[in-house]
């Protein structure tokens, strides 16, 4: 998966509510879930996810306009958390939610090969993965595609090497060619936003 730790210590508060840092939230966080990953784009772009209150508002009033508090998450995953805090954040062998800032995600999770599951390594992680459900079939399927979508960039890679040093054109060049354009095409696809937030904004 593609979790990043989060680099909150670069931010600055600034005036305003916490609407008005959307943008900047979704860059910190690479345009992603801070706890799924899923890219915003297949979603509809950044209008579609939420602003993240990792320390929820309703239980830290103070800190709802605060910046160090705030990430970028998918609806799913913020609405299943919602406010839920069991703990604070200190030790990864409690019930509790591991900061995006003080930990990668990445660190916190395995990824079984077979049925793209993701299994926690810690008590923290365990519980992530059952109160956000992040073994839900969307996610399972995203796994599952980006794993194949590695070895397709494996397979095209050798295929183009071959086909630079075939100089017959035979059908099965041609077609190792459409699939080669097909891929690269869909790849190319699903990074682009289909617009940033300050276009939608535009009055």
């Amino acid at each position: 998966m593609n979790w990043v730790q989060i680099d909150k210590k670069s931010r600055v508060q600034k005036d305003g509510v916490y609407t008005d840092w959307k943008q900047q939230v979704s860059d910190d966080c690479q345009n992603r879930c801070v706890y799924c990953s899923i890219h915003e784009n297949p979603w509809g772009g950044i209008d579609h996810y939420h602003i993240e209150h990792f320390r929820p508002k309703s239980k830290f009033k103070k800190l709802e306009n605060d910046i160090t508090n705030l990430y970028h998450a998918c609806p799913v995953c913020n609405r299943f958390k919602s406010d839920d805090w069991p703990n604070n954040p200190i030790n990864l062998d409690e019930i509790c939610y591991p900061d995006p800032s003080d930990h990668n995600y990445t660190d916190l999770f395995e990824l079984d090969q077979n049925d793209f599951t993701l299994v926690g390594k810690h008590v923290a992680s365990r519980y992530v993965v059952n109160r956000l459900y992040l073994n839900r079939p969307q996610l399972v399927y995203e796994r599952r595609e980006q794993v194949l979508k590695i070895r397709a960039e494996e397979l095209i890679a050798e295929t183009t090497s071959l086909i630079n040093k075939t100089e017959d054109l035979t059908l099965s060049r041609k077609v190792s060619m459409l699939l080669i354009e097909m891929y690269q095409h869909l790849n190319v696809r699903s990074n682009i936003a289909p617009y940033r937030l300050i276009e939608i904004r535009k009055k």
